[in-house]
């Protein structure tokens, strides 16, 4: 079980990037990190079951729409989206809620198919059955280690999931949760980042970070992301494990910074009020296992939903 507990400016990034160059241990900590981030038979951060979701499962797509240096191509917008998969018979009569799961770094669009799914599996094993879609992003774009060019398609994808929630808000659709596993906790809080710049009053009913790989102080209340958690979100809910493996060695080489997914946040006292961490550190087996049926976090994920 979890242990419960309320609790930067980052450094320029061509330092980090010439920092990285410069470093063959770092360079290998942060392909390590995009080793893991295929989930897929992951060595360095472990696997996530090997679960292979239905062809048809829903999905949130935004995939092909950036280029290998991170650029949006031209002939999308900014907040253009498309669904795909079979959204009718994959929810039943009885659903109250919706819950998306974004996925992380590095993993192409069956492996995200999959993960998502891997999710499903795990909430319907916790008496949690409602209806579960995946959000799917150009995570395995760039040339090279591409873990900027990760995190800056992640940050363009934000604005595309908050519409997204806009548009299932407004058209009468369920009460939304949000669950961002490593570099998809950039996806959902841009988002959420996103979705204040709009005005969007607790448009998401919660956020549950997974092993999230953003800095653990930019979710303080006078920081990037905090004032936007308290106002988009009823809840957010930070899963850490302080002997991840891929936040500790490669997160850590590539920002120069502690993820919150590891840690938790930086000072508690500065937490928005919304905002709790859990320190899963015995339940979680490594990196790609929070959301995984038996080896993971998914029944702690389940009980903040009560």
């Amino acid at each position: 079980m979890f242990q419960r507990s309320i609790q930067s400016n980052e450094p320029d990034r061509q330092t980090r990037r010439s920092f990285l160059k410069a470093s063959t241990g770092a360079v290998a900590s942060v392909a390590a990190l995009g080793a893991s981030g295929s989930v897929r038979g992951g060595k360095f951060g472990g696997d996530d079951g090997e679960y292979t979701a239905p062809a048809e499962f829903p999905l949130v797509s935004t995939r092909d729409q950036f280029t290998d240096d991170a650029t949006l191509k031209s002939e999308y917008t900014e907040t253009e989206y498309e669904t795909i998969g079979d959204w009718d018979s994959s929810r039943a009569s009885d659903d109250t809620e919706l819950v998306i799961f974004v996925h992380g770094w590095s993993l192409g669009e069956t492996d995200a198919r999959n993960a998502a799914y891997t999710c499903q599996v795990g909430l319907e094993e916790n008496e949690y059955d409602q209806f579960n879609v995946g959000f799917t992003w150009d995570a395995d774009k760039g040339d090279g280690i591409g873990w900027y060019e990760g995190v800056a398609i992640g940050k363009q994808n934000g604005p595309k999931l908050a519409q997204w929630v806009v548009d299932h808000n407004d058209s009468g659709g369920l009460p939304v949760r949000v669950i961002g596993h490593s570099l998809g906790a950039k996806v959902a809080v841009e988002a959420v980042a996103s979705l204040h710049e709009r005005g969007r009053e607790d448009a998401v009913k919660s956020v549950a970070l997974l092993g999230g790989a953003i800095g653990e102080s930019v979710v303080e209340v006078d920081e990037t992301y905090g004032e936007s958690i308290e106002y988009a979100t009823t809840s957010f809910d930070n899963f850490h494990k302080d002997d991840d493996a891929v936040l500790g060695t490669a997160f850590s080489a590539a920002e120069w910074a502690e993820a919150v997914g590891e840690t938790g946040v930086q000072s508690p006292g500065d937490a928005p009020e919304n905002y709790t961490d859990y320190d899963v550190t015995e339940s979680v087996a490594d990196h790609n296992s929070y959301y995984e049926p038996d080896e993971g976090c998914i029944p702690d994920v389940v009980e903040t939903f009560q």
